[in-house]
C-alpha cells in the first residue's frame, strides 16, 4: 500500500502519507517529512500496528533511526516528547492539528476522529448491508401484502390483519436495521440526521406491521398504494441514510 489515508469523522478532512515519497497530504498541501525518525513514527501512526505507541517505543525509533543526536542519553519520555512535537510540527504544516493524540504517561495514539479509509470503506459496506435489508424487509411486505385478506370494518376503512408471527418478525427485522445504524452513525453531529432516519424507519415499521390504513379502498386500490407508498418510503430512508457521514 503506497498510500494510507484517514479521514477526520467531524470535519470530512483527509490525510494521507505517501510511503514511497515520504510525503504527507492534506487540505491541498504536501510537506516532505526529512527526518527518518519522525516519518517512521507517523509510519506507525498511519499502520496502526499497535493501538498505542509507548516512549520506550518512540526512543527505541529515535535511536534506530540516528547513529548520533544530541538526545541520546535522555530518557524515553524526554526523546519521545521531543519528536511527538516535530511530527506534529510536520502534521500542522498541511493543516491537521489533532491527528496525534496524548495518553498522559504512557505515550501517544491517533486520534478516534481519525477513521481509516479502509475501515470507512468496510463501515459503507455496513451501510449498504442495512439498506439491503430494509428493502428485503418491504419486498417481503408487498410480497405478504398481495396474498392477505383485506379487511374492511363498519366505518369503511380497510387493512390487513396479519398473522402474529410475520408481524413480529418484520418488526424484529425492522429493530435490527435501526439500532445498526445507530450504533453505526452515532457520532457528534450527527443527530439531527439520525432523527430524520428515525422517523423514516418508524413510517417503515408501520407498514411492516400492518398498521396501515385505508379509507373506503377497494382490495385492489388498498393493495396498489401500499406497495406504491412503501417505495416511496424506501428512497426517503435511502436520502436519509446519505445525508449520514
Amino acid at each position: 500500500m503506497s498510500q494510507i489515508s484517514f479521514k477526520n469523522v467531524e470535519t470530512a478532512k483527509l490525510v494521507t502519507l505517501d510511503v514511497n515519497l515520504k510525503i504527507l497530504k492534506s487540505s491541498g498541501r504536501e510537506m516532505f517529512i526529512q527526518d527518518s525518525a519522525v516519518y517512521v513514527l507517523l509510519h506507525h501512526l498511519f499502520t496502526q500496528k499497535a493501538s498505542l505507541i509507548s516512549y520506550s517505543d518512540i526512543g527505541s525509533i529515535v535511536r534506530d533511526q540516528k547513529s548520533t543526536f544530541h538526545m541520546e542519553d535522555s530518557p524515553d519520555s524526554i526523546i519521545a516528547n521531543k519528536y511527538v512535537f516535530k511530527s506534529r510540527a510536520v502534521l500542522k504544516n498541511v493543516l491537521v492539528d489533532d491527528f496525534i493524540v496524548t495518553v498522559r504517561g504512557l505515550g501517544y495514539k491517533a486520534s478516534s476522529k481519525w477513521l481509516p479509509v479502509l475501515e470507512e470503506k468496510r463501515d459503507e459496506q455496513s451501510k449498504n448491508s442495512c439498506l439491503k435489508e430494509i428493502t428485503a424487509i418491504i419486498e417481503d411486505c408487498i410480497a405478504y401484502s398481495e396474498s392477505a385478506d383485506i379487511t374492511q370494518d363498519k366505518s369503511g376503512f380497510s387493512f390487513i390483519k396479519p398473522d402474529q408471527e410475520t408481524a413480529l418478525e418484520h418488526f424484529r427485522r425492522m429493530n435490527d436495521c435501526y439500532h445498526a445504524f445507530l450504533s453505526r452513525y452515532s457520532a457528534p453531529g450527527n443527530s439531527i440526521e439520525l432523527l430524520e432516519l428515525r422517523e423514516k424507519i418508524t413510517k417503515v415499521l408501520l407498514y411492516a406491521i400492518y398498521w396501515r390504513v385505508g379509507d373506503s379502498l377497494t382490495a385492489e386500490k388498498f393493495r396498489s398504494d401500499y406497495k406504491n407508498e412503501l417505495q416511496v418510503l424506501l428512497r426517503q430512508v435511502k436520502q436519509a441514510v446519505d445525508l449520514l457521514d
